[in-house]
This record gives C-alpha cells, structure tokens and sequence, in this order.
C-alpha cells in the first residue's frame, strides 16, 4: 500500500527550535520599537503624562501586544530603566578599557564614559534624568526599580573602585553615588544650558573634590582640634 503523502504546509514542517527562533527575534524587535517609541515620548514630556496608548501608536504596535511584554506601564519602565542603564554601564566599561589606569586617570576615564553615553544618546539620557525624579514625590521608588537602582549602583562601585563585586563595602557604594549623582547634575546643567557636548574635565574635578573630601565628622572632628590648639 503506497505511503499517503504530507500534505501539511511547509511552515509546520520547520524545526520548532527555528520556530522559536524566529518568534523571539520578532518579539525582541517589537520591545526594541516599544523602547525607542518610550525613549522619544518621554524625552518630550513627563513620564506620568506619556500613556501605554502614546506608545504603541507611535510604535505602530498593537496595544494588545504590548501587554504580552509588560503587565502594566511600572513594568515597562521598569525593563526600559534597566536596559538604559546597562547601556551607560557599556559605554563606562568601554572607556575603562581602552584606557586601563588607575586612581585619578580611572575616575577620568568613568566620567568619559558616563557622559559620552549621555551624549551619544540624549532621549535616553533625559528618560535617566526624568526617571531619577519620576517618584520623588511619593514615598521611595518601587520595590524593582529600587533593586534596579541598587544593583546599577553596586556595578559602578565595582568599577570605581576596581575591585571584584563580592568585595564591594558600603564605602565603595557611597563613593559611586558620588560619582553618579555628580556626573548626571552636570548632563541635568547641560540640558539647561541646550548644550550638545559635556566638559569631562570640569566634572573629573568635582567628582575628585567630593570624593576626597573628608566626612562631615570627620570635618567637625577636625575643627575641634583647631579650636583647643588655638585656645592654648
């Protein structure tokens, strides 16, 4: 008896694995056009005034599909805060490596990469910028945004203080908070002033001053000493 023939269409005759292959690139596109969409909206406007609506139309994707990505607009800026961050991280280790140095000439080469990120991308710079006061009206960030914000910090300590992650201490946290908030108040005065291109160097020197500042008690301590030397 003759064997019958398949007759099924070709598509479902493709590896599975290809399959899926080919449904991810897709889905990773659409999250690409969601991001890129987010970035332009937000960079004109407040986030709270930018709906789930404003995005899909101008990624010209279905509102429908944005849900099989995101549970809601926190989780979408949630996976959008997290991929801009690591871009910045990026570019930081970039820098850091095409010049591998030490103390002042490493703080130099972080700041570079900070603000060239910042630079290179300016919609995604004013979405950091705007993010960072997105809830500073509430009582604190969201549980993830908090571990989000926590754990980009806790990678930059690594790199300033070029040590494994495992030996990072609360110092080295403070230290990159410095860095981080200085660097991002000088793109916040750039974007005032509608300037295009940072000045490392100005930035490189007051994030040195501030880091090796002493602490306040440190400060006060010292006074102290002064005033009893004095008085004798």
């Amino acid at each position: 008896m003759p064997t019958r023939r398949n007759t099924a269409d070709s598509a479902d005759l493709v590896d599975p694995l290809e399959r899926m292959g080919r449904r991810a690139r897709k889905a990773l596109a659409v999250r690409r056009a969601l991001f890129e969409a987010g970035l332009n909206a937000f960079s004109r406007q407040p986030i709270a005034l930018v709906s789930i609506l404003d995005i899909t139309e101008a990624a010209d994707v279905a509102k429908g599909v944005f849900y099989l990505q995101f549970r809601s607009k926190d989780d979408y800026l949630l996976a959008l805060w997290q991929n801009v961050q690591r871009q910045g991280l990026e570019s930081i280790r970039s820098a850091v490596s095409a010049r591998p140095a030490e103390g002042e000439a490493r703080l130099t080469s972080i700041v570079t990469g900070l603000l060239g990120f910042a630079t290179a991308a300016p919609a995604a710079a004013r979405f950091w910028l705007r993010m960072s006061s997105y809830y500073a009206d509430e009582v604190g960030l969201p549980g993830d945004l908090t571990r989000v914000r926590e754990q980009y910090i806790f990678e930059l300590a690594a790199l300033v203080a070029e040590k494994n992650e495992n030996e990072i201490d609360s110092a080295d946290l403070q230290r990159a908070t410095v860095v981080d908030a200085l660097c991002w108040a000088a793109v916040a005065a750039a974007a005032q002033a509608e300037q295009s291109v940072l000045t490392d160097s100005a930035v490189v020197a007051a994030v040195g001053a501030a880091l090796n500042a002493p602490a306040p008690g440190q400060a006060q301590r010292r006074t102290k000493v002064r005033g009893k030397s004095t008085r004798r």
